[in-house]
Parts: structure tokens; C-alpha cells; sequence
């Protein structure tokens, strides 16, 4: 073997295997700090573009969750405003009957009379506040809701009930049965175009929150897919790491190796 005090091959050699395993040593270290195996489009162009879509994709069905959630609570108010109305119509129903004992003294007719007027007034009253976000969806004046289900901008619609207020005319004077029978009858009608809208809400609550659900396991997976592609093994990466520290060392050393090799010429000319 040919030895020159011009050309270190041994030296060079070494110098080569340093570089490389530095470079694979900052590889492995962003790894391990930042968690990720394609970190920039450096590390993976193809890999990052798609990453960076489904990251756009998380984002997206996160803000269509909160806007469901914001639907399902909508949707809860109004139903337990119905059912808290329903209720209430067992009371004016009993009430109703007690005004049509003809012979009950007028004073008595009286106090049943405004009790009749303050729980009617009180039905009436929850149909006006069964709104959350200034959105009713039982009461009369309101409309329907749209609400974006998905990240291609498709939407589900809960149904405005448009419920009537509960009439005060034929039940602002009952002074006999045939009286309490009309006045039935409106409570009657009431009662099953109320029962239409609860079906009716409870249908749509159903279908919000099964889509809600839906929403959230979608980004879940989206979420198990997003790390598959770019998250770190660290276990691998670690020991990944301990390898090329020793290959650094080993190489260190073998550098001062080659670079002690020309002193053995010196002994050529003693």
C-alpha cells in the first residue's frame, strides 16, 4: 500500500463518513424534538402537500362540530320549552273542568277564572323565550335553520314548528260545560299541533346529533390517517440516534487514527 504526506486517503475517508453521519444525526434529532417524520416539504414534498390538506380538513370539521353543537343545544331548548308546555296543559285541562261546575259561587269562578288566564299566560310566555341565539324554533314568527354537516359545505335543516300562541278568547270566559267543552277543544288542538312539533324536533335533534357523531369520529380517523403519514417512531428514532452517536465516535477516533498514519513515514528516515 502507497503512502503520501500529500494525500491523507485514510483522512478523507474518515472526513466523508463524518459528514454523512452528521447529516443523518440533525435528520434524526428533528425527529425526535419536533415529533414528526415529514416536518417540512424539505423532508417529504409529497408527503407534506398531502398532510397539509388533511391538517385543512381537521380545522374544518372542528368548526362543523361547534356549529352542530350550537344546533343541538337550538334544537334541546326548544324541546324541553315543549315538553315543560305540555305540562302545563295538564293543569289548565284540570282548571278548565273546575270552571265548568255551574255551581261553583262566583267568586270561586273568579280565582279559577285568573288562575285559567296566568297558566295560559305562562304557555304563552314559553313559546316566546324557547330561543337560544335569538333563534326559535318552536314558537310562531321564526324559520327554519340551515346548518353546514360537512367540510364539502352540505347542510341539514332543523324545522321551525311556527307553534301558535295558546288562544285566550274562548278560554277568557268559561261559566258553564258547554263553555268548558269549546274550551277543551281549543286545548285539545293545541295540545296535538304541539305534539307534532316535539315529534317533529325530536326527529331533527336526532338527526343533528347522530351527525354530529358522525363529524367526530371522521376527524378522529382523519386525525389516526394524518399521523400515520407524518409522525415519528420514536422508539426507532431514539435508537436510531444512540446508533450514529457511537458511528460519530468511532469515526472520531478513526480520523486521529489516519491522521497519525504519515508519522509512521518519519520512520523511514532514521
Amino acid at each position: 500500500m502507497s503512502n503520501s504526506v500529500n494525500t491523507n486517503i485514510g483522512a478523507l475517508l474518515g472526513q466523508k463518513y463524518l459528514r454523512s453521519n452528521s447529516a443523518e444525526m440533525v435528520v434524526v434529532q428533528n425527529r425526535v424534538s419536533s415529533g414528526l417524520r415529514v416536518a417540512t416539504v424539505m423532508d417529504d414534498a409529497s408527503t407534506f402537500a398531502v398532510a397539509a390538506g388533511m391538517r385543512g380538513d381537521i380545522k374544518g370539521y372542528t368548526a362543523i362540530a361547534a356549529a352542530l353543537q350550537g344546533a343541538k343545544v337550538g334544537a334541546a331548548v326548544a324541546v324541553s320549552a315543549g315538553e315543560t308546555i305540555s305540562k302545563r296543559l295538564e293543569d289548565i285541562k284540570a282548571k278548565i273542568i273546575q270552571l265548568a261546575d255551574e255551581s261553583i259561587s262566583t267568586a270561586s269562578r273568579t280565582t279559577y277564572q285568573n288562575d285559567l288566564d296566568s297558566m295560559v299566560g305562562e304557555v304563552n310566555s314559553y313559546l316566546q323565550q324557547a330561543s337560544y341565539n335569538n333563534i326559535n324554533l318552536l314558537g310562531s314568527g321564526g324559520s327554519d335553520v340551515l346548518i353546514v354537516a360537512n367540510i364539502d359545505a352540505s347542510s341539514i335543516t332543523i324545522r321551525n314548528q311556527d307553534v301558535s300562541d295558546l288562544s285566550g278568547g274562548t278560554l277568557a270566559a268559561i261559566t258553564n260545560s258547554a263553555d268548558a267543552s269549546d274550551a277543551l277543544s281549543v286545548i285539545a288542538g293545541f295540545k296535538s299541533n304541539l305534539d307534532t312539533a316535539l315529534a317533529n324536533l325530536g326527529a331533527d335533534l336526532k338527526r343533528v346529533e347522530a351527525q354530529a357523531e358522525f363529524i367526530k369520529q371522521t376527524e378522529e380517523t382523519v386525525r389516526i390517517g394524518l399521523g400515520a403519514l407524518v409522525d415519528a417512531d420514536l422508539a426507532k428514532e431514539s435508537a436510531a440516534l444512540q446508533s450514529l452517536q457511537v458511528r460519530q465516535q468511532l469515526g472520531v477516533q478513526s480520523m486521529g487514527i489516519a491522521n497519525q498514519a504519515p508519522q509512521t513515514l518519519l520512520g523511514l528516515f532514521q
